[in-house]
């Protein structure tokens, strides 16, 4: 099931459509229903090894949000949907400090430049500080922050879920510029991380758009619709564009609900290949390689050159993946059911598998010096690390 969000509503409530249901997910109703795969058989190649283990607050349990943690070279930080916010030691997962804020937190945290900056369902972007989080700044936008925000030594960009893309002073969160883009009526819950590189900031919209804009005004570089919305009905016509893009090699990768997935030109926008598919998780790149978990649980891997398919995994069809994050040379993607499934980034084999939480999780796994992260519906944090049989 996704979340949708009708933006009709005079309180932009949370819209769980019947529709949607039988459309998009499935249900024991509905014929047509995505029967799950059973736990794949696989030959073993890496122990996977559960470095720490803790618990942050009550997670997110049944909330549909994505409080993917942030990771840095000094600590990872979490969150739950209450408020609380932890900082963790890398290597032996200790608690560092803990906040207990009032908020209610919708958007991914952001670490760095000596700040943890994250986004509440009220509209407000608060900045605490990397060291003790104690807070340092706020400041109310014009709606909902669903993703973490980017930042430079100057800047927190941010997006919100009525389209606006907001630049911060990263040192008192005063508003430096603001771009608007018009989103349509329904729309999943959820929104594209801002991406900066250089000069620009990339960024992704729920009406299947991207642009680059200039980060010293928001003006735009150039813009690009990947993405055609077809059909009569509105939940027909979806082509949000809600997970991360990946700016490297002179290209930008965007993957869209119900659309495609695609690179740009990152200086001027023009399009080199387009690959149909229908994704709203968390893509990965490595060794010339564009990993992609799509909506019905296949795994794919294409080449970012020329859009082919280099292989493509359906052992994990009707799982509920998360997005995917790259490990020591495997893919590794959660499911709906708390597994963590390590499969092989050159021939698409499953090499290992562990499970992290009955429940799932609350984002997709991230990955830091070969350590991956992975935070639970249910508020269980833990880092796991490979080794060899």
């Amino acid at each position: 099931m996704y979340a949708l969000v009708n933006l009709r509503s005079k309180r932009n409530s949370l819209a769980l459509l019947a529709a949607a249901a039988l459309a998009l997910a499935g249900c024991s109703s509905n014929p047509n229903a995505i029967e799950p795969n059973p736990l794949p058989d696989f030959e073993r190649e890496f122990k996977v090894e559960r470095a720490w283990s803790t618990g942050i607050g009550e997670g997110i349990d049944k909330a549909w949000l994505r409080l993917q943690p942030a990771v840095t070279h000094r600590a990872v930080y979490a969150a739950d949907l209450e408020g609380l916010v932890e900082a963790h030691e890398l290597e032996r997962g200790k608690r560092l400090w803990r906040t207990r804020t009032d908020d209610r937190i919708s958007g991914g945290l952001y670490a760095g430049y000596g700040k943890v900056v994250y986004g509440t369902r009220e509209g407000d972007v608060v900045a605490l500080s990397e060291d003790d989080g104690s807070e340092l700044w706020r400041i109310r936008l014009s709606s909902e922050v669903l993703s973490p925000a980017a930042m430079n030594a100057s800047l927190a960009v941010v997006q919100t879920l009525d389209g606006q893309v907001v630049a911060l002073d990263s040192e008192t969160g005063e508003e430096r510029w603001r771009f608007d883009n018009p989103v349509p009526i329904l729309i999943l819950r959820g929104a594209a991380t801002p991406t900066i590189v250089g000069d620009r900031v990339y960024v992704a919209f729920a009406n299947g758009k991207v642009a680059a804009l200039d980060i010293e005004n928001g003006i735009p570089v150039w813009e690009r619709r990947v993405a055609e919305p077809t059909g009569r009905s509105e939940l027909e016509r979806l082509v949000d564009i809600s997970n991360n893009l990946i700016v490297e090699g002179g290209g930008v990768f965007s993957a869209t609900f119900q659309g495609s997935v695609a690179v740009l030109d990152q200086e001027a926008g023009r399009p080199y290949w387009t690959k149909d598919m229908s994704t709203s998780t968390q893509m990965a790149s490595a060794l010339g390689s564009l990993f992609v978990a799509d909506s019905t649980g296949h795994v794919w891997a294409i080449d970012q050159r020329t859009g082919n398919t280099l292989w493509k995994l359906d052992l994990l069809y009707g799982r509920g993946l998360t997005g995917v994050a790259v490990q020591r040379g495997q893919v590794v993607v959660g499911d709906a059911e708390g597994y963590l499934h390590w499969i092989d980034a050159a021939s698409g084999r499953i090499t290992a598998r562990t499970r992290h939480h009955r429940k799932g999780f609350a984002a997709a796994p991230v990955v830091r010096d070969d350590v991956l992260y992975v935070y639970g519906r249910r508020g269980r944090l833990a880092a796991y690390v490979l080794e060899d049989r």
